[in-house]
């Protein structure tokens, strides 16, 4: 799965239309750019899409969950919850704000859990950060009354479900802040880039200032002379990248539909095997970047991934899967239960992630093309068979 399958004329025409202008910086030039703002346009693009209020374009998610971060306020030592399950920017984010990463158990849709997360939130709480994973949404009704109940935000990674919905609102537009990717490894990619949503005013005067260097953006003044609102960083997006991006939110429906008539087609030709899908909180809205199913044990899990392999086709335990699971990460454990600014971090021991541990040793995960010919679904599909056959 990656957004380059579906990259074709339209993104040269893009990509050559910057060039030839020569204007590659999204700021300053204002007379010699002819009101042209690419990466303004795609911001504009995607809040419209989103229904949110306010998008910035960033460097990549991982910039787009710092700005997140910083745009709400967290400061050094204050703790943001979220979850084991995510990809490592997630923590990584938190980190860098020199906050605490608390990590909550996962619920049977391997989303964060509400009630694990109730039970973590102390004085120190300053964020939750539910992320989406593999398609699918976190609870956002419970995490919206979580967050009203405590006052506290919600920061929405929906890093990995750019286009997905939940109750018919997108994802990245429910919280406080959302976030989006789109790296070369997502449905949608411009190479690097991120979208940060907000709805409030001050925090997007405050996410856009910091990603570049405290600038207080204006276009009627060029590029140093506009105000500065303090300290920042460089997490700007080129407008190579807002043109790509663009013609990729162009493409959101087709991709999506692509993806979605292929897991729609699998589950439907396995639906008299007994296999259980993993469920979602959004249904019609899971991006279908994934199929996964959750087998009665950890055992059988074993046996139904050995036999799809050797039926020819691909498959994963998703708890082995050291990319998105914090139980591997040896650079998290060894951070655990210091003092860090004022407060002492949890532990990161495995052992503290045993029931998403458990969890995930039962699912079993396809990962989806976005362009799938009839081999490598009926492949999919053969393989499913093969493994629910061993399994059950």
């Amino acid at each position: 799965m990656a957004g380059t399958e579906i990259f074709g004329k339209e993104e040269l025409e893009a990509v050559q239309d910057v060039i030839e202008r020569k204007m590659i910086h999204r700021y300053g030039s204002h007379g010699a750019r002819r009101g042209i703002y690419r990466v303004e346009e795609f911001e504009n693009r995607a809040a419209e899409i989103s229904g949110a209020r306010h998008a910035l374009a960033v460097a990549n998610g991982t910039a787009a969950l710092i700005v997140a971060l910083k745009g709400i306020g967290i400061q050094p030592g204050d703790e943001v919850i979220t979850s084991p399950f995510t990809f490592i920017a997630t923590v990584e984010a938190i980190v860098a704000c020199n906050a605490v990463p608390v990590l909550g158990e996962i619920d049977g849709t391997l989303s964060l859990d509400p009630v694990s997360t109730e039970r973590l939130i102390t004085e120190r709480t300053r964020a939750i950060m539910p992320v989406h994973m593999f398609g699918a949404a976190a609870d956002m009704d419970r995490f919206a009354e979580l967050g009203k109940k405590y006052g506290i935000p919600i920061i929405e990674d929906a890093c990995e479900v750019v286009g997905g919905t939940y109750k018919g609102r997108m994802l990245g537009s429910l919280g406080t802040c959302g976030t989006w990717s789109f790296d070369p490894n997502k449905t949608l990619t411009v190479g690097e880039g991120g979208i940060v949503f907000t709805d409030s005013e001050e925090v997007y005067s405050r996410m856009d200032c910091y990603h570049d260097h405290g600038h207080i953006h204006s276009k009627e003044h060029d590029r140093g002379a506009e105000g500065k609102s303090g300290l920042g960083v460089n997490y700007r997006l080129s407008e190579l990248q807002g043109a790509l991006g663009l013609v990729a939110l162009q493409k959101m429906d087709y991709a999506l539909g692509l993806l979605r008539s292929t897991k729609k087609r699998i589950l439907q030709a396995v639906s008299d095997t007994g296999i259980v899908p993993r469920p979602t909180h959004n249904g019609e809205g899971d991006t279908a970047s994934h199929v996964i199913f959750m087998l009665p044990s950890a055992e059988s899990a074993l046996k139904f991934r050995d036999a799809a392999v050797s039926a020819g086709c691909g498959c994963s335990i998703i708890a082995d899967n050291t990319w998105h699971f914090a139980k591997h990460w040896k650079a998290l454990e060894v951070m655990g239960e210091k003092d860090w600014f004022g407060t002492r971090t949890p532990s990161y021991a495995p052992e503290t992630m045993a029931g998403s541990d458990r969890l995930l040793a039962r699912a079993v995960m396809f990962g989806l093309s976005i362009i799938m010919d009839d081999s490598a679904v009926e492949a999919i599909i053969h393989a499913v068979r093969a493994g629910t056959k061993a399994a059950l």
